[in-house]
C-alpha cells in the first residue's frame, strides 16, 4: 500500500468517475484501474462499485476512504514539520536515453513537481553505456535503459558485477523500428528488410550505430553522427537519412504526430526489447527515490498501454 494509491482512491471518490480522476492525476484510465485493483487485492475487499450514477464506494470502501483521508492528513502534518525545520531543497538525479525522453520525461516532471514541489528532479540524457557506468559511480539515483534479447545476458551479468539493482518493467517491451522521412519512397511500406537499408545513409545518435551495425549484422558505411536527439529527428524528417531505435522513441513525439517521420518494423527483428529501471539497493533508497522509482515505472507502463491502444 502506498500513499499515492490512497490519493488515487480519494480522487476517484471525489469525481465518482475513473476517467475524470485519471485526468486529474495525470494517469491513463487503465493505469489507474490497475493501481486500484492491486490495492483492493492487497486489502482483500472491493473499494468501489459501478452504479447508474458512476463509481461509488462500497460499504467497506467508505471505511477505507475515511482511513485514507486520515492517513493523508497525518502525512501533511509530517510535511509541515519538515517545513518548520526549513529542510533544504533536495536534488534527485536520474538518467534516460534520448529514445525514451519524450515518452516519460514531460509527464514525469509535471507529476513529480505537482506532488513534491520542494524537491528538484534533474534528468540527464545519456546513452545506455554511460548510464550504467555512472550508476556504478553513484551519479544517478535511477537510470532507465532498453536492452535487446541478444544482449540481455551480458547486461544482467554486468549489473550483477557492478552491484546495480534493476527491475524489468512489466508490459514495457518495445520493438526495434526504422525511423525515416515520410518523403522517403519506402515510408509507405508495411515492413522493411535490413537489405533495404544498405543503399541508404544512416543518421546515428552518438555511438548508436555500433549497436545498430551489430543488430543488422553488417557494417554501416560512414554514418552521420549527431549528439542531439532533436537534431537527429530533424535530419530524418528532411530525408537526410534513416535511424534505428526502439519503438518507444515514437511516443509523444511531435515529428511522428505531425506525420513528418514514419516508424516501420524491420522484417528480420520481431523480438521485443526490455525496458530496465536501474537503481542502487532498494533498502538504501530514500523515501523520495522510492517514490520516483514508482512514478517512472507507472509512466512507462502507462505510455506503452497508450501506444498499444493507438
Amino acid at each position: 500500500m502506498r500513499i499515492e494509491q490512497l490519493e488515487q482512491i480519494i480522487k476517484i471518490d471525489e469525481f465518482r468517475s475513473m476517467s475524470k480522476a485519471a485526468n486529474a492525476l495525470f494517469l491513463s484510465q487503465p493505469s489507474l484501474s490497475v493501481s486500484v485493483s492491486r490495492l483492493e487485492e492487497e486489502l482483500g475487499l472491493k473499494i468501489f462499485e459501478r452504479s447508474s450514477t458512476g463509481v461509488v464506494p462500497s460499504e467497506q470502501g467508505k471505511a477505507v476512504l475515511e482511513l485514507a483521508k486520515y492517513i493523508l492528513s497525518l502525512s501533511e502534518k509530517i510535511k509541515g514539520i519538515m517545513d518548520e525545520k526549513n529542510v533544504p531543497i533536495h536534488n534527485l538525479q536520474m538518467a534516460v536515453p534520448g529514445a525514451l525522453a519524450n515518452a516519460i520525461v514531460p509527464d514525469l516532471l509535471m507529476k513529480f513537481h505537482t506532488l513534491y514541489p520542494k524537491f528538484c528532479l534533474h534528468i540527464h540524457e545519456a546513452p545506455y553505456y554511460e548510464i550504467v557506468e555512472n550508476m556504478d559511480k553513484g551519479a544517478y539515483s535511477i537510470g532507465v535503459i532498453t536492452c535487446d534479447p541478444e544482449g540481455k545476458d551480458n547486461l544482467l551479468k554486468q549489473l550483477k558485477d557492478l552491484d546495480i539493482e534493476y527491475e524489468i518493467v512489466f508490459g514495457g517491451q518495445t520493438r526495434l523500428l526504422v525511423f525515416l522521412s515520410s518523403k522517403n519512397p519506402l515510408s509507405d511500406r508495411e515492413w522493411l528488410s535490413s537489405s533495404d537499408l544498405k543503399s541508404m545513409k544512416m543518421v546515428s545518435y552518438k555511438e548508436n550505430y555500433v549497436q545498430t551495425s551489430k543488430t543488422l549484422k553488417y557494417h554501416l558505411d560512414k554514418p552521420i553522427i549527431v549528439e542531439d536527439i532533436e537534431l537527429l529527428k530533424k535530419l530524418i524528417s528532411d530525408d537526410f537519412g534513416f535511424s534505428i531505435f526502439p519503438e518507444i522513441l515514437s511516443i509523444n513525439d511531435l515529428y511522428m504526430n505531425r506525420g513528418m517521420i514514419k516508424a516501420i518494423p524491420i522484417q528480420e527483428f520481431s523480438e521485443q526489447w526490455d525496458i530496465f529501471i536501474l537503481y542502487t539497493h532498494y533498502e538504501s533508497l530514500s523515501f523520495m527515490e522510492r517514490e520516483l522509482l514508482t512514478l517512472v515505472k507507472e509512466l512507462i507502463q502507462d505510455n506503452m498501454v497508450k501506444k498499444q491502444i493507438q
